[in-house]
């Protein structure tokens, strides 16, 4: 089942004092569930986030984390910090943590890295979350280097959560993308772009640079998975409007592939 959800980086920091708010419009736009980043959400108790999920009928769709996980130097105090985040969510019943970060320039640099993306997979299947890795741009560039090598490795139990906008503005169609990760993909991110520009000039879903037609073909295929589609627009002149208007968006495709 195909279900949408508000990445709430739009509203930047801090935002943990209007998660009532937020939440209650993201409701009010049609959205399943929300994802937050840990760092944001972490500013609340778990009892207070399960209270306002429950009272805006909401699900926590994922956490976003990002290298910081894997920037510490210490294995002991990287499980500690991988516990902290996943008694979080375990508590919250929330299935996905997304993961992003790659961006070394040395391969010996990358390597580890990635092995250290093996262990913090690992250590989330023990608790019955699955670890989902979030590109950007960067990932694809210099002939994909660095998603040739995290594809290479091969890493047991480890999920996507391909960000369409950065996948294009990288260079990666989305059809090759998603026929290339297809059966480990739980999350997908819609990011819409003014320009092909650096940078992260986004705007509303749909009124921008980014096709998204290969991905809505795509899904038309994937009824039968449960898959989160989560609207991210990292900046907006009108946080609200963002999301009603991409809520619109999500909802009115979700619907016209349901028929």
């Amino acid at each position: 089942m195909l279900k949408s959800s508000l990445q709430t980086i739009t509203w930047g920091d801090p935002q943990h004092h209007l998660f009532d708010s937020i939440f209650g419009l993201a409701s009010g736009s049609g959205f399943d569930g929300v994802e937050i980043g840990f760092r944001r959400l972490s500013q609340v108790s778990i009892e207070d986030a399960s209270v306002l999920l429950n009272k805006h009928d909401l699900k926590l769709s994922a956490c976003h984390v990002g290298g910081n996980l894997s920037d510490l130097v210490q294995a002991a105090n990287e499980r500690s910090a991988l516990d902290v985040v996943l008694n979080y969510l375990v508590e919250l019943h929330c299935e996905y943590l997304i993961y992003s970060g790659l961006n070394s320039e040395d391969d010996k640099d990358l390597d580890a890295e990635i092995e250290r993306i093996r262990s913090l997979a690992a250590g989330c299947t023990d608790r019955g979350v699955m670890l989902l890795y979030h590109n950007h741009d960067w990932e694809f560039r210099d002939g994909q280097r660095i998603w040739k090598r995290l594809q290479a490795a091969a890493i047991e139990h480890l999920g996507f959560a391909p960000d369409l906008g950065w996948a294009v503005k990288g260079g990666y169609e989305l059809p090759g993308l998603l026929e290339e990760i297809g059966s480990t993909v739980r999350v997908i991110h819609f990011k819409d772009f003014r320009s092909w520009d650096d940078g992260q000039d986004t705007v509303h879903l749909g009124t921008g640079v980014v096709d998204f037609a290969p991905a809505w073909r795509w899904l038309a295929g994937q009824g039968h998975r449960d898959i989160w589609l989560t609207a991210e627009q990292d900046h907006a002149e009108d946080n609200d409007a963002a999301c009603r208007t991409n809520g619109t968006y999500l909802a009115d495709h979700i619907a016209e592939l349901d028929g």
